[in-house]
């Protein structure tokens, strides 16, 4: 099994209670078996999900909520910086409605009810000129593809969130916020703040205008927010004529018309698929630590234990790819549990011990051998479709986790029964590594050609063939 994973995974293995590696000597130890310690978390959104789950997606709307409030305030305190040259600061505010105008669009509506209250409350009555020759002072400070990707994705948050009758991944919303707090709005709110004084000085008085937008952001995913009647039409129609007919007729900005919109990354199709990679990691990890609790939970009977394994191997790989990365890397797990924990010794025996080829645990784990299947054969889709081997797009990739995770936790809520027999399995850091390579194309040919050389197959089921003859 080392020709597989090198001298490093020797240190997966087993210890005695008077021999248990330091970082591990806190965990109790009946049996001499490295120990799985975690359930996995729900942390999913699912449409017939229970309360706590809305609880959670009520949350994740409050802060895209406050994240939308925030944008606001950068491009108000911007309209402040620019309203030197009133020219410069109307075509900011039109290449920020206009560059991305889809309508009905509730991100792009409110940021053009923000810019005309602002532009008639605080800069119009200023009756400001062209200076400069129509360029503002401060127009080096403006990094528009920042406010471009702001906009963007604060208009995937929300219709995300807005949309209905499909399953939404709150881990893949959260990540794609930590990004946009971090990557978009924490480079906007630095720029600006260093000519805070220049804003200020124009009239820019945060406290006061936050206050006012939020009472807008905060009906951004109430259902009764319809931007397409009549009469919401007509006073958009209204707010676009009040806040662009200066500049109407009138050459664009030369620099502004130099401008490219461009497709942001944050959530973004890589951007989810890279979220999709991290959970196939994650998902595959915890089914190795399940299907090796398993093997041990089987070990009073070796036959038990083959059969579990042939039984899973076969239906895993029904109607899939018996030499994908996936299965190979099932096939590795059970094979170092095979090998350190149940192998017989060479001494002519049948490969049972006792209670006449049944493990005492054998009825509780053969009813987890359906999710466990299920499981794989999920996992083994998804990767499929992260590597382009399936014609499905990643929409359809993000309800796989949710049934991997669901049948992750479904045999771990069974296997939970026996914990005081098995103590489970560490979350051994070298089955992660195993994992986390995956998606190496150099590595992927290597794991199809090191299953077939190996012998893995041969290791672990002949003997039951053979055993089969003795019969």
């Amino acid at each position: 099994f080392l020709f597989f994973f090198g001298k490093d995974f020797q240190k997966f293995s087993v210890y005695r209670d008077d021999e248990l590696p330091s970082e591990m000597e806190s965990e109790p130890s009946s049996g001499g078996v490295l120990r799985r310690n975690r359930r996995l978390a729900p942390s999913r959104y699912y449409p017939y999900g229970t309360r706590e789950k809305s609880a959670r997606k009520e949350e994740i709307r409050e802060e895209v909520i406050r994240l939308g409030v925030e944008i606001s305030l950068c491009v108000v305190e911007s309209m402040f910086l620019l309203c030197d040259d009133v020219r410069t600061m109307l075509w900011f505010c039109f290449k920020c409605w206009r560059d991305q105008h889809r309508s009905p669009n509730p991100v792009l509506e409110r940021l053009l009810r923000v810019m005309h209250f602002v532009y008639l409350r605080d800069i119009k009555p200023k009756k400001g000129v062209f200076k400069n020759y129509g360029n503002s002072a401060q127009w080096s400070l403006i990094t528009w593809e920042e406010f471009d990707n702001g906009i963007m994705v604060m208009d995937r948050l929300v219709m995300a969130l807005r949309r209905k009758g499909k399953t939404y991944d709150d881990r893949l919303l959260l990540s794609g916020i930590g990004s946009y707090k971090q990557e978009v709005l924490k480079s906007l709110v630095d720029k600006l703040r260093s000519a805070k004084h220049v804003s200020e000085a124009s009239g820019f008085a945060r406290e006061t205008i936050e206050s006012k937008i939020f009472d807008l952001w905060k009906s951004v995913f109430d259902e009764e927010a319809k931007e397409a009647t009549e009469t919401l039409q007509a006073i958009r129609n209204g707010v676009i004529n009040d806040l662009f007919k200066p500049i109407s007729g009138k050459p664009q900005h030369r620099a502004i018309r130099a401008l490219h919109p461009h497709s942001t990354y944050i959530l973004g199709i890589e951007f989810v698929k890279q979220h999709l990679k991290e959970e196939v990691v994650q998902l595959g990890f915890e089914l190795s630590l399940l299907v090796a609790e398993s093997m041990v939970l089987l070990g009073d009977d070796i036959r038990s234990v083959l059969w579990f394994c042939f039984k899973l191997w076969r239906n895993a790989t029904k109607n899939r790819d018996s030499e994908s990365p996936v299965v190979g890397r099932l096939l590795c797990v059970m094979h170092y549990v095979y090998s350190q924990h149940s192998k017989p010794n060479n001494n002519g025996g049948r490969i049972y011990d006792k209670n006449e080829g049944n493990s005492v645990q054998w009825e509780l784990i053969k009813t987890t051998l359906k999710d466990l299947s299920a499981g794989y054969r999920d996992l083994d889709s998804l990767f499929s479709v992260l590597r382009g081997e399936e014609e499905e797009c990643c929409s359809v990739g993000l309800v796989l986790p949710y049934r991997i995770e669901e049948a992750v936790n479904k045999v771990d809520d069974k296997l939970s029964y026996a914990k005081e027999i098995a103590n489970g399995f560490a979350r051994e850091s070298n089955i992660m590594e195993l994992w986390k390579s995956i998606f190496d194309k150099d590595t992927e040919e290597a794991w199809r050609v090191k299953v077939k050389m190996g012998g893995i197959l041969s290791d672990l089921f002949n003997p039951l063939l053979e055993d089969t003859e003795k019969d």
